[in-house]
């Protein structure tokens, strides 16, 4: 497996630039940074979220955490951690556990941290456990454009 298939066609379509990262065989958001040789500080981690209204995805810096009290009180939401179940349905195109930080293209509400913004380049994963897909700001700021954003990790 490689980029999802929705994801080239979001970014195609989107006419974002970006180019692909190939690395090591890596399970984790941080493992793909040490992968790829990147600072964690700019690989986007996708955390998929879930309450009773449905699912949102909190994307931060690999090295740090969500933090649930700030996108609950963002999104105005109870959420809790998704189960690994659902994130299989919703992301069909991905390897298990490979889940994209462009929760948009498969229709998910996105909030996303500041910190990736303030970074001079982006790296999010591609949907397998050997890519990363690389953005320069202005790109990564492109594909978040309509997704509110806001210190949400710790």
């Amino acid at each position: 497996m490689s980029l999802a298939p929705t994801i080239q066609r979001y970014l195609d379509n989107q006419h974002i630039t970006y180019k692909r990262v190939f690395h090591p065989y890596a399970e984790t958001a941080m493992g793909c940074a040490l992968a790829a040789k990147v600072p964690p500080k700019r690989v986007a981690k996708g955390v998929v979220l879930r309450d009773d209204e449905g699912f949102v995805m909190a994307v931060v810096p690999a090295d740090r955490q969500v933090d649930l009290r700030a996108v609950n009180h963002f999104t105005n939401r109870l959420l809790t951690t998704a189960r690994q179940n659902d994130v299989k349905i919703l992301f069909r195109d991905c390897a298990t556990g490979a889940v994209p930080s462009l929760g948009q293209t498969y229709n998910l509400p996105v909030i996303w941290d500041d910190h990736l913004g303030e970074e001079p380049e982006c790296y999010l994963e591609a949907g397998d456990h050997r890519e990363l897909v690389r953005m320069n700001r202005d790109s990564f700021l492109d594909s978040m454009k309509n997704q509110p954003h806001g210190r949400i990790s710790f």
